[in-house]
């Protein structure tokens, strides 16, 4: 009877750019929003704290009328920049980027609210002009310089253009002066038209060098992202080709991945009769076979932060232990391997696989683990004793008629050993000069 075979998916390279880019720049708006949200509300608190104080002073005095615009203002931007602070913190959190329009209509609405505010002030004010020279018309200046967050050059470059032409707009809004020759030096800066078009024009370019700034600062963070995107596409190729742990291992030593004394627990697990089956069929199929098999036991190894180190073709090597420090790793190898033991019955059940019988056999002991060969071709190895007696038990399962093998030191480091467990007293395995007693847990 022939079973369906389930091959492994290949883990997509996505882009890593493409899926933080966007974020990046949401993140960015959120800062900007809440900047601004702060510097209106705490505006407003110092503005109201010192009012009495300094009108008692004589150092300012602000009619009613005034106070009583630029104060609503003041907290009305506040609270309109912390709800579109939330309102970006929703949409990070649904990794959605904001469109282009979104941004170019609240950058318009918030020059325009501060152009519209100056109008309705220097209605309150014998001489309307007075308020282009006042601190207030340097909030332009705020929205200019933390457009820079928005990482787009002319979103940057608009906002100091349209703050440039309202207020320049605002200066043939207001009033249209008439000066008498010979006029006071102080009258070319409080009512020159050259004057006004020349403060507007330097927002304009306030706003193109915000611009240049901002795009400075994205493709300072492109280049960080896509440098990021490169070591993630390496430790995915790499560790496709090794494990996920020893990628990160070697990539975090720049390859020079020192050797060193770990004590490990290494399990050797053998497909039954693999030659037979692979005799019977084709490479596909075969190949197929190994995937969904492999599929399975690679899940299960890194479930338990274990590594493949070799695929055999009829079998694999498993280390514990390293190039990660576990606690235990004798404990956790026998977890993992009835965690296969039960995930392959389980494959069988469900019509994934043909029947499959392995044979598995565990060893703990120190070994020596990094790379070997020369500076142009290197590979991770774990070398020692304890590799060669872990395969030796693994094929005395034949012997035993068995599947599941250990050695007494794995056997006495475990907890709690499993009711299976059964000695099969001292056993001699070739190319060691004593006998080693084994166990049999299933």
């Amino acid at each position: 009877m022939t079973f369906p075979f389930h091959s492994m998916q290949k883990v997509p390279i996505e882009s890593y750019f493409e899926r933080h880019f966007s974020d990046e720049r949401l993140k960015r708006e959120v800062q900007r929003a809440g900047v601004l949200s702060a510097i209106f509300l705490f505006t407003t608190v110092i503005l109201l704290l010192l009012q009495p104080f300094l009108r008692d002073d004589n150092l300012m005095y602000l009619p009613g009328p005034i106070m009583l615009t630029i104060t609503p203002y003041f907290l009305g931007m506040s609270a309109y920049e912390w709800n579109i602070r939330r309102w970006l913190k929703k949409q990070l959190q649904r990794h959605q980027d904001l469109p282009a329009i979104f941004k170019f209509a609240n950058a318009s609405f918030e020059i325009t609210s501060i152009s519209f505010i100056v109008f309705i002030v220097s209605r309150h004010l014998y001489d309307p002009l007075l308020i282009l020279n006042s601190p207030l018309v340097y909030i332009y200046l705020f929205f200019i310089i933390l457009s820079t967050l928005r990482l787009t050059f002319w979103l940057s470059a608009y906002t100091g253009i349209i703050a440039g032409a309202e207020f320049i707009a605002l200066y043939y809004l207001i009033t249209h002066p008439t000066l008498a020759e010979p006029y006071l030096e102080i009258d070319m800066f409080v009512h020159l038209p050259l004057m006004f078009i020349a403060k507007g024009g330097l927002l304009m370019m306030a706003g193109i060098a915000a611009g240049y700034v901002s795009r400075q600062i994205r493709d300072i963070i492109r280049d960080t992202i896509k440098a990021t995107e490169t070591e993630q596409q390496a430790v995915l190729l790499f560790g496709q080709q090794v494990s996920p742990e020893i990628a990160h291992a070697v990539l975090e030593q720049k390859g020079n991945y020192q050797s060193r004394h770990m004590r490990v627990a290494i399990m050797f697990l053998d497909i039954r009769n693999f030659t037979n089956y692979a005799s019977h069929h084709t490479p596909e199929e075969v190949m197929d076979y190994q995937n969904t098999f492999f599929g399975i036991i690679i899940r299960i190894v890194e479930e338990y932060h274990g590594v493949v180190n070799q695929f055999l073709g009829d079998g694999c090597m498993i280390t514990f232990g390293a190039p990660v420090e576990v606690d235990n790793p004798a404990e956790i190898a026998v977890e993992a391997g009835f965690a296969i033991l039960k995930q392959l019955r389980k494959a069988v059940n469900d019509e994934l696989m043909i029947p499959t019988t392995v044979g598995i056999g565990i060893h703990i002991g120190d070994a020596v683990v990094g790379n070997i060969g020369t500076e142009t071709r290197q590979q991770y190895s774990v070398t020692g004793n304890v590799v060669i007696l872990s395969a030796r038990i693994e094929q005395l399962n034949k012997f035993f008629k068995t599947q599941f093998l250990v050695s007494s030191d794995v056997y006495n480091a475990l907890a709690t050993p499993p009711e299976t467990a059964q000695s099969l007293g001292p056993t001699f395995i070739k190319g060691v000069d004593q006998e080693i007693e084994l166990y049999q847990l299933f």
